[in-house]
């Protein structure tokens, strides 16, 4: 009997530490909310409101991407990172690219903005949907084809001035131009790798499977105008969906 505690012991702490060796070993840009708690005065919507920053008890133990761009700051509330090419922790360029863990997703998050260059500040929101074929693991997307591109839509606003992403229907996740089936075998016989193109061979549908359409990326549109000279900013923020499962 002590034997066989020992060994239960044992395999105990062996998972403990293996999980947290996975989770320190993910490539995650985020700023905890207990460091980046503080209040700004903006004008949203033509109005100046506070905006609070981590004061969302609901999301106090999640994360923030944090995003410096040199007229304003953003924070996107309950998003993980999988990698990154830029670093977060300088000031961006007009428009910024994110790769989000796998199933991690805008939909429904809320952005906090803080600035005192830029008054009317506003964000907008659109996807755009690209097909893929799923094999038994890999999958080819073909994301430099044809897309369905959703139109901007200007996102609202809570209490504490935190705007709010849109969410998408499964009908809008698979919204996509129509094409003709021999169109979609060309392609894949072009761009896939050896053995997708035969996945194929009999779908009358792109969203039938092994084929499927979903959501590829997210934008977010930025705008505002300089309090000094009225002149419109414009930034932009590019979310990279992972497709295929």
């Amino acid at each position: 009997m002590k034997t066989q505690k020992l060994v239960l012991a044992i395999l105990i702490l062996t998972t403990f530490f293996s999980c947290n060796n996975l989770k320190s070993s993910k490539k995650t840009y985020v700023l905890s909310k207990s460091d980046s708690i503080y209040v700004d005065t903006t004008a949203v919507g033509g109005e100046n409101v506070e905006i609070v920053h981590g004061a969302n008890n609901e999301t106090q133990d999640d994360t923030i991407v944090d995003i410096k761009f040199s007229e304003l700051r953003i924070s996107i509330n309950s998003l993980m990172l999988y990698e990154t090419d830029i670093n977060l922790n300088e000031i961006q360029k007009d428009t910024v690219y994110l790769n989000p863990e796998l199933g991690e997703t805008i939909e429904g998050q809320t952005i906090s903005i803080s600035t005192d260059q830029l008054s009317n500040v506003k964000i907008e929101q659109r996807y755009e949907t690209s097909l893929t074929i799923m094999g038994e693991g890999p999958h080819c997307d073909l994301i430099d084809w044809k897309h369905h591109d959703s139109e901007w839509k200007v996102l609202k606003s809570n209490a504490a001035g935190q705007f709010i992403c849109d969410r998408y229907t499964d009908k809008e996740w698979e919204k996509f131009p129509k094409i003709q089936i021999s169109e979609l075998k060309a392609m894949v016989k072009k761009h896939c790798e050896e053995g997708f193109y035969n996945l194929i061979t009999n779908i009358k549908s792109p969203t039938e499977y092994p084929s499927g359409v979903s959501i590829s990326r997210f934008f977010l549109r930025l705008t505002g105008q300089r309090k000094d000279n009225g002149q419109t900013v414009t930034k932009y923020i590019i979310l990279l969906n992972a497709m295929g499962c």
